[in-house]
């Protein structure tokens, strides 16, 4: 079971023996209980920690009487009642309005019924509904295969494989058992990133978009030990990867007036760069996989922009530019 899940669970539990007036627990005895009802054996700081976070987070005040058991002073508390503050609540409406990014999937509408039931009758309790539009963040225009969204964020939550028929552009469609690890979007497309049980036994992308189907599978869950979600990108732009592949040391010249836009950001989280004297110069290091992601991000910078490495690269872009300028004779 997932660590978070498992101690909303604890504490749930724990909630309702600490709300309970005709039996008090003490802490051992509370551990006892959440033993037998989640059949775990955490530990008794397992359970301290949990009497932490009920009282910071909650702002719970738990007494204890002479035979050390727990109770809560007030006999109408309850995390579940937990009240919100204005500053929540703007939170909370804030949160609804970039979750709109979703609105074409069904987990936005369960999304907002949660908001509905938190602020008892309102998702929007602040900003007016006509004003929700001071908020816009991209959107997708594409509806394909976002309705996978939930079952492949449900499935990694809950570490269950799944069953897909995936099919690529002209090819036939395919049935996999795939291990789900994360879902990331770039530029508007969705992938899932996830272990294929049967044909490559590998940690790889799969398009939504390209998605038909998706069940529950009976496999076990398989972990990949060598996948690291900050680590499977490191030398991709944009969605492309192949740990077969090795990486080009990319060098870069900029001019204005995309200098201080590439300072500001970067093409990559590990790039480096640096100004000439004249500030008129911006060279800039990356070491990425040569894709076509790449390729197209060079190209969007026109003449601003030179490649000084790899000379391959170098080559690529000048022959797309010499294209372009036949097409226009």
């Amino acid at each position: 079971m997932p660590v978070v899940k498992e101690a909303r669970l604890r504490e749930k539990i724990i909630n309702e023996l600490l709300r309970n007036r005709n039996r008090k627990y003490t802490a051992e005895e509370i551990r006892n209980k959440v033993n037998r009802d989640l059949d775990t054996d955490v530990s008794i700081s397992t359970i301290y920690m949990d009497l932490k976070h009920i009282r910071e987070e909650y702002g719970a005040v738990i007494a204890k009487n002479e035979r050390s058991q727990l109770f809560y002073e007030d006999e109408a508390f309850s995390i579940e009642k937990a009240p919100l503050d204005d500053e929540d609540k703007k939170l909370l409406d804030m949160a609804t309005t970039i979750f709109r990014i979703f609105s074409s999937s069904p987990i936005f509408g369960k999304f907002e019924n949660t908001i509905n039931k938190i602020l008892t009758g309102s998702a929007i309790s602040k900003i007016e509904r006509n004003r929700m539009d001071c908020i816009q963040p991209e959107q997708n225009n594409s509806v394909v295969g976002v309705e996978y969204i939930e079952p492949i964020l449900d499935a990694i939550l809950e570490q269950n494989a799944i069953e897909i028929e995936y099919q690529k552009a002209g090819q036939e469609i395919e049935t996999k058992v795939i291990s789900p690890y994360v879902l990331k979007q770039v530029d508007q497309h969705w992938y899932m990133i996830g272990f294929d049980h049967v044909k490559t036994s590998q940690t790889k992308n799969y398009a939504l978009d390209k998605i038909l189907s998706v069940k529950a599978s009976k496999d076990p869950y398989y972990v990949d030990d060598s996948f690291e979600a900050s680590q499977f990108f490191k030398y991709s732009y944009g969605i492309y990867q192949n740990h077969k592949d090795k990486p080009q040391k990319i060098k870069l010249a900029f001019k204005d007036p995309y200098i201080n836009h590439v300072m500001n950001y970067p093409l990559s989280p590990f790039q480096t760069h640096s100004l000439s004297k004249d500030k008129k110069t911006l060279t800039v290091n990356l070491e990425l996989y040569e894709s076509y992601e790449i390729v197209s991000e060079i190209l969007k910078y026109g003449a601003s922009v030179k490649v000084l490495a790899p000379a391959s690269l170098a080559k690529k872009i000048k022959g797309i530019a010499e294209e372009i300028v036949k097409s226009y004779k």
